[in-house]
């Protein structure tokens, strides 16, 4: 017997009793093995639950027991689990478990006990019937499965009947419990359900909690369980951890003698009214109200009984007489109160009887035949009251093999011999429709004699429910069987539950050889080593990820939980190798609790010579790519420093033309000038110069000196800006300038392209705009907008109009250059900058030189520029550039 919680609690202590009171009956004795898991006081884990299975193992040994037997949940699952791995085909006997379990108690045979349910709703409605005074119920309880289930139950039933409010107390410390308690009023009800382990993780038996509330609490205290019936507790119908001993002791007999029923049953719990009396009169609760079943504990002695110790006295002053008649009187009041107490008793038991969600019969023990039926019998099966009286077992079953009359009565007398018996049973309606049904068969001896009472519940529900689970799970593993990809799973256990046949054309290794097994890593790794999903069975720990996985492991994008990666395994292919990409999930319960892992592999040896094949094609065609890069720049440069030779080209002949004439006329004046010296001179030599002569060649020098000194004047202005722009130009240098003086500058160097046209340039440029900055990339940008409206942009246009304007915001100068000429066409605006890019391909255009003046801009005068346009209307282009220029290591212009 593997009990939950701890020796000294008194609801183990009284299931272990239970158990042994039946066990000592048998002879020989029978060896009754007790362990504790101390899930009270000691959190469980998987760890824990491992070692404590390596324990047993080393106390017990491989051998099978003949029955394991538990007490409450934690037992249970252990057992379950201890019979999984090492001893198959056990019986396993519980009680204090929920019935919300039974569904998977069914799949798990054989497995058979008494459940611990309590219906708190009922319970709580016949304690607001007893007082009804109640105005608000105060329900405490923990976080329990069982303190949990209870909860459930009852939410459904009080919403279902409404009356008084309900409060809950949960997930809260001890302090903080018996200060709402002490909060309450008489006209509140607590209502206690089991408390063993409050929010600070203090573990609490149920008398330590029981004692805690009555200590705390200003109303009356209801509880659920017969050990936390304790002084100060009104009562309550309690359930008895003796009792479910009991049945489960008595179970257990029959599985150590052989005959026990198949499947094994489940029984329900059942419940006891108790209540204490002096605690009835301080919170004013009538006698009366009671069940007439119900205990009540330190009920005071009647009036003859405290008189008794007084008979001989009382004989003496009143005579042997009147002694006669007061016990007469008293045997009679006796009977009275008997007579309504079994009366009462009736009345509930044909209640109950008569509204019960079951369909029940009650047989007459001799004859066999239906003596008694509830209404839920002649709903469920068709008949009539006055028809069932003939009715004979054939009659109310199915007309199948198994279920004929031999058998129901076999169970009938089965039922008369042993008590009890639990079956499912293929039921037949009077319209001959046939239902699967539950019944629960047991004896009672009675005044009119034996009888076999029989309830019976439809499971067709259930049934059908389990057909189509099974159904599904079949459909389920056609889909995993099928599956182009390899897929294993395994449950909590690491034990391997699932090997689809891909799986084995991938390893080698067939699912007979692994199901049942911890063996993963067979046909994946040369030796044992945990796969990704015994990982994650483990809780994924960063340890253990790194430790076998490094990092090559990344979150599945598409499965919340899911790890995935990829890595080259060589043992698999006969020892070949391959790439394998991998993807494990945890698979988790209704609770999100892990129950087991699954995993999928994909041969992707293949993809992973293609992607290398393709990343050698990729490196050589970067190597051929750079190459031609590499002597694409070469050209580009070269093209690049033409644009640049042949830009200086025309700047140098428009400026040699614009000297042309200062210099011609200089030289004109200077030949005259010659000419009229030699005159004067030889007119003085010869003494024939007169005065007039003398004032004539004054004049006439003073006025080509000055014609002279004009023309020298004007070319050496142009050459002094064309050195200064040729200088900026070629070395890139740094200088602090005035924007304005550099623009006219460019103007001046450019005039000859505007000599013979009616075009005409306007400025609003301020005279304080400065820039620490480069001027001749700035000066290039200017020259480049000027010949482009000269060649695109006043193209086929008799007079055109240029206006350049700049202005300082904040750090920056924003200068915008625009025309009003043909303009550039939407398609073409958005191509302007690249290099190459040219609507006058083989008619002069290169298409590089708004390409350099991106360049310009951007590179070295640290700027951005933009470019708008209107076919028709003209061309707009903004310079925003910093008035302090960013430093360059080496700035050159393209």
């Amino acid at each position: 017997m593997i009990a939950s919680y701890h020796a000294g609690m008194a609801w183990s202590d009284a299931q272990i009793a239970g158990v042994r009171e039946q066990l000592q009956a048998l002879t020989p004795p029978v060896e009754l093995q007790l362990d504790f898991l101390d899930t009270k006081r000691v959190q469980p884990s998987a760890r824990y639950y491992q070692l404590t299975e390596d324990l047993l193992l080393a106390k017990y040994g491989q051998r099978a027991p003949s029955v394991l037997i538990t007490a409450d949940d934690d037992a249970l699952d252990f057992a379950l689990r201890l019979r999984d791995k090492h001893y198959p085909g056990t019986p396993i006997l519980f009680s204090g478990v929920s019935s919300s379990r039974r569904a998977a108690l069914q799949q798990a045979q054989p497995v058979g006990g008494v459940f611990d349910d309590l219906d708190v709703g009922e319970s709580l409605q016949q304690m607001l019937r007893i007082r009804p005074q109640t105005r608000r119920v105060v329900v405490i309880h923990d976080q329990s499965r069982t303190s949990l289930a209870q909860v459930e139950t009852l939410h459904g039933r009080m919403a279902a009947s409404p009356g008084a409010t309900i409060e809950y107390l949960t997930n809260l410390s001890v302090a903080a419990v018996q200060r709402r308690l002490g909060q309450l009023s008489a006209n509140d009800l607590v209502f206690a359900l089991p408390f063993n382990r409050d929010a600070e993780g203090r573990v609490l038996t149920h008398e330590e909690a029981t004692d805690l509330w009555t200590a705390a609490a200003m109303a009356p205290v209801a509880v659920t369980r017969d050990v936390a019936m304790r002084p100060g507790v009104l009562g309550g119908f309690l359930v008895s951890g003796f009792e479910q001993g009991q049945t489960v002791g008595r179970l257990a007999v029959q599985v150590l003698m052989g005959n026990a029923p198949t499947p094994l049953p489940f029984a329900e719990g059942s419940s006891h009214a108790t209540f204490d009396y002096p605690q009835m009169l301080r919170w004013n609760v009538d006698l009366g109200r009671l069940p007439a079943t119900a205990t009540v504990l330190e009920r005071p002695k009647d009036a003859m009984e405290s008189l008794r110790p007084h008979l001989p006295w009382l004989s003496v002053l009143f005579g042997s007489m009147l002694v006669i008649i007061g016990l007469l009187l008293y045997g009679i009041r006796v009977r009275h109160a008997a007579e309504a107490a079994q009366r009462l008793s009736a009345r509930n038991y044909q209640a109950l009887f008569d509204h019960s969600p079951d369909a029940i019969m009650v047989r007459d023990g001799g004859s066999g035949l239906i003596v008694q039926i509830n209404t839920r019998f002649c709903q469920l099966f068709g008949y009539q009251p006055e028809e069932v009286g003939q009715l004979r077992p054939i009659d109310l079953s199915a007309p199948e093999p198994g279920y004929g009359a031999e058998e129901a009565q076999a169970w009938i007398e089965k039922t008369r011999r042993e008590g009890a018996q639990f079956l499912e049973w293929r039921s037949r309606r009077k319209d001959g429709t046939v239902f699967w049904s539950e019944i629960s068969m047991t004896r009672f001896e009675m005044a009119q004699g034996q009888r076999t009472v029989s309830t019976v519940r439809d499971i067709t529900d259930r049934k059908q429910a389990e057909v189509m689970a099974k159904e599904f799970e079949h459909s389920l593993q056609q889909v995993y069987q099928n599956l182009p990809v390899a897929v294993f799973a395994i449950n909590a256990q690491h034990q391997i539950t699932f090997w689809n046949p891909h799986m084995t054309r991938l390893t080698g290794v067939h699912a007979d050889a692994v199901v049942g097994t911890t063996d993963t890593w067979r046909g994946i790794y040369p030796s044992p080593r945990p796969c990704l999903l015994d990982v994650l069975v483990d809780g994924a720990q960063p340890a253990a990820l790194e430790r076998y996985y490094g990092h090559k492991l990344r979150e599945s994008p598409i499965i919340p939980g899911a790890l995935e990666g990829e890595d080259y395994f060589a043992n698999m292919e006969r020892n070949r190798g391959m790439w394998i990409r991998y993807c494990a999930a945890p698979l988790r319960d209704a609770q999100g609790r892990i129950t087991g892992a699954i995993q999928t592999l994909i041969d992707v040896t293949r993809l992973k010579r293609t992607q290398t094949t393709l990343e050698e094609l990729n490196r050589d065609l970067e190597v051929r790519v750079q190459t031609r890069n590499a002597e694409l720049q070469h050209a580009m440069g070269q093209l690049v420093q033409s644009e640049k030779l042949a830009a200086l080209g025309s700047l140098v002949a428009g400026v040699a033309h614009e000297l042309n004439t200062p210099i011609g006329n200089v030289m004109a004046v200077a030949t005259t000038l010659t000419d009229e010296v030699a005159t004067f001179s030889q007119k003085l030599l010869s003494g024939n110069a007169r005065r007039s002569d003398v004032e004539k060649a004054t004049t006439r020098l003073q006025e080509a000196s000055a014609l002279i000194e004009r023309n020298a004047t004007r070319a050496a202005k142009l050459i002094n800006d064309f050195k200064e722009v040729a200088v900026d130009q070629s070395s890139t240098r740094r200088r602090h300038f005035v924007l304005l003086e550099v623009v006219n500058e460019v103007l001046t160097t450019t005039r000859p392209l505007f000599k013979n046209s009616p075009h005409a340039v306007t400025l609003d440029i301020p005279l304080d705009v400065a820039l620490d900055s480069y001027p001749g990339p700035l000066e290039q940008v200017l020259t480049n907008f000027l010949t482009n409206s000269l060649n695109h942009g006043f193209e086929g246009r008799a007079q055109g109009n240029i206006h350049i304007h700049a202005r300082q915001e904040g750090d920056n100068v924003v200068l915008e250059y625009s025309d009003n000429g043909c303009g550039i066409a939407a398609a073409n605006l958005q191509h302007l900058f690249e290099p190459f890019y040219t609507t006058k391909l083989g008619r002069g255009g290169s298409g590089l030189g708004l390409y350099i003046v991106y360049n310009l801009v951007s590179n070295v005068l640290g700027g951005s520029i933009a470019a708008d346009s209107t076919v028709g209307i003209g061309t707009r282009f903004v310079l925003n550039v910093p008035i302090q220029a960013p430093t360059h290591s080496a700035p050159a212009p393209l």
